[in-house]
């Protein structure tokens, strides 16, 4: 599987995959972290999904235990499964994740290793065309 990256000013990569919660989905464009044990999403990608953010219904969600690998000791919920499509109409799954939110305020969409181990392998092409290949 292929994606083409797309990378910032500041050497940042991101992708755009097909987020599917119940039976909303939405195009998130997630920043790659390495870095990050999890699939952190954003209260905004959460909005857009028909799920409430505010503090007292987000409080409600169980927390997530220990550190994230950046050592951020900010407070995460868990949100549960979902899925990653990278397309629309739901043909090709990238995988099912388990992802968490931010309880108090708004972060990136990331996509980490809850992701990245699921494949045997993960290689980025990043002279020319800019590409993560999931294999």
């Amino acid at each position: 599987m292929i994606f083409i990256m797309k990378v910032d000013n500041n050497n940042q990569w991101f992708i755009t995959a097909w987020v599917l919660i119940g039976n909303r989905k939405t195009p998130v464009t997630f920043k790659i972290d390495t870095g990050c044990n999890s699939l952190i999403l954003s209260h905004r990608t959460l909005n857009k999904l028909g799920l409430s953010t505010d503090i007292a219904t987000l409080a409600k969600l169980p927390p997530v235990s220990g550190k994230l690998a950046s050592g951020d000791k900010h407070i995460y919920r868990k949100l549960g499964g979902v899925l990653l499509y990278q397309d629309k109409e739901q043909l090709s799954q990238i995988c099912k994740a388990n992802a968490i939110c931010h309880s108090t305020h708004e972060t990136h969409d990331l996509l980490g290793t809850e992701v990245l181990r699921q494949f045997s392998g993960v290689s980025f092409g990043l002279a020319g065309d800019k590409y993560m290949e999931l294999k």
